[in-house]
């Protein structure tokens, strides 16, 4: 018996079968949705991979910070703690401030001494020169002291009290109005955070159960 002849329009040209229109939609249909990113996600993060690093960072620090011990009341009280303790002029120590204040009121000790690095050496000049300023004018003193024009031991002794009670006085009026505000940006991000979460793990016992 002879065999029978392969029709060439069966097989490319490569060798190897193809698929049939249909078998193939039907194939692609059943490919779930979020795997169609991958490779975009995938490709962006190798064109760009501090990108990819930074988000992946980003990911990483907003899970850790939602999955946080404690309500979100205490998560957001421990953060405007924080921020008001980085307003003061306590660079350096202001973790060891922090963290007992949080302790003493059972609000969150982590997010306290997170938010404090708000003061940091890059941000530092900035924020005790605004500070600085906003203080000095509330007590009157003058914006320009004669330690910033001649800075000598002497002269530091006789406008450092001045420089001080500027920065202790600016500092807590802007720690103030920090705090507050995010004491609520706090507050709004993990409950918004909290109920996704929710909602998702309840759709997904119930995609179980069915």
């Amino acid at each position: 018996m002879l065999p029978t002849p392969h029709n060439s329009h069966d097989r490319p040209a490569g060798g190897e079968p193809s698929l049939e229109p249909a078998k193939m939609q039907r194939i692609l249909d059943k490919m779930p949705e979020e795997k169609g990113d991958y490779p975009i996600k995938q490709m962006s993060e190798v064109t760009n991979p501090a990108g990819g690093r930074i988000r992946r960072f980003a990911r990483y620090f907003y899970d850790r910070f939602i999955r946080l011990h404690g309500s979100p009341e205490q998560i957001a009280w421990g953060a405007a703690t924080g921020f008001f303790v980085a307003m003061s002029p306590t660079m350096g120590i202001q973790t060891i401030i922090a963290v007992p204040i949080a302790a003493f009121f059972k609000i969150s000790k982590v997010t306290a001494a997170a938010t404090v690095w708000l003061t940091n050496p890059v941000t530092a000049p900035f924020i005790y020169g605004f500070n600085y300023m906003a203080g000095a004018k509330l007590l009157g003193y003058p914006l320009k002291t004669s330690f910033f024009s001649n800075p000598s031991w002497e002269t530091w002794w006789y406008s450092g009290k001045s420089v001080f009670l500027s920065l202790v006085v600016g500092g807590t009026v802007t720690g103030i109005i920090v705090g507050v505000a995010g004491y609520f940006l706090v507050l709004g991000v993990v409950r918004t955070a909290r109920e996704k979460a929710h909602r998702l793990r309840r759709k997904k016992k119930d995609e179980i159960s069915l």
